[in-house]
């Protein structure tokens, strides 16, 4: 029910535009907004991505439809099995979250997921990638620190750079125990400033507590 609604509602937003009016886009962002940062890890998010990329198509001057349509891209990739389809939909990511930075630049939150989405293009093949992709994620986590070093998206992603780095080459649950520690307590003071902006990453910190704690 709550996808028909959805539907209904972008079409509601697109006759909006389509009259010159504007009324409909907090409302419709802030009902995507809610069902991707509230669904479950391997929820499929593309047919949000397709809404948003509409909305982002309509609303040429906002950040945010291409910025979560990025996002929803990235995570479908981490629970696709096949390698060449993980890197075409990292491809579609990186083509949305340019545009986000375009129409945004100097933003931390696009900086971070700029360093997410690099981190989920290693991940497809870590021995063949690390060295490329580990450095444009740790430049664009360089960058977000520099505008806003209080995000707690930015120690979360640094977090789990170490933990999920063998113990051998520096890494792992206790190593990484003060840095998730330290995101756990920047999400639990944290405020977005409205309901369509980025909010995601409190419930991995707590994972990855859990995890560090065993």
């Amino acid at each position: 029910m709550k996808r028909i609604f959805l539907f209904i509602l972008i079409a509601g937003f697109a006759h909006t535009l389509a009259t010159g009016q504007n009324a409909e886009y907090q409302t419709t962002m802030e009902e995507v907004v809610a069902d991707i940062q509230g669904a479950p890890f391997g929820e499929d998010l593309i047919p949000f991505a397709n809404i948003l990329e509409r909305v982002a198509a309509a609303e040429t001057k906002e950040w945010l439809p291409s910025y979560w349509a990025a996002y929803c891209y990235m995570m479908k990739s981490f629970t696709e099995p096949v390698a060449e389809k993980k890197d075409l939909l990292l491809d579609k990511a990186e083509q949305l979250i340019a545009t986000a930075d375009t129409l945004s630049p100097k933003n931390d939150e696009i900086e971070v997921l700029k360093a997410n989405i690099a981190s989920a293009r290693m991940a497809v093949d870590p021995m063949n990638r690390w060295q490329r992709y580990g450095a444009q994620a740790a430049m664009a986590i360089a960058k977000a620190k520099s505008i806003n070093p209080l995000n707690p998206r930015i120690t979360l992603h640094e977090a789990q750079g170490v933990f999920y780095t063998p113990e051998a080459y520096g890494g792992g649950k206790q190593k990484a125990m003060p840095l998730i520690k330290f995101a756990v307590e920047q999400f639990a003071i944290f405020k977005p400033a409205s309901a369509i902006m980025p909010n995601w990453g409190a419930p991995v910190a707590q994972y990855l507590l859990g995890e560090a704690q065993k």
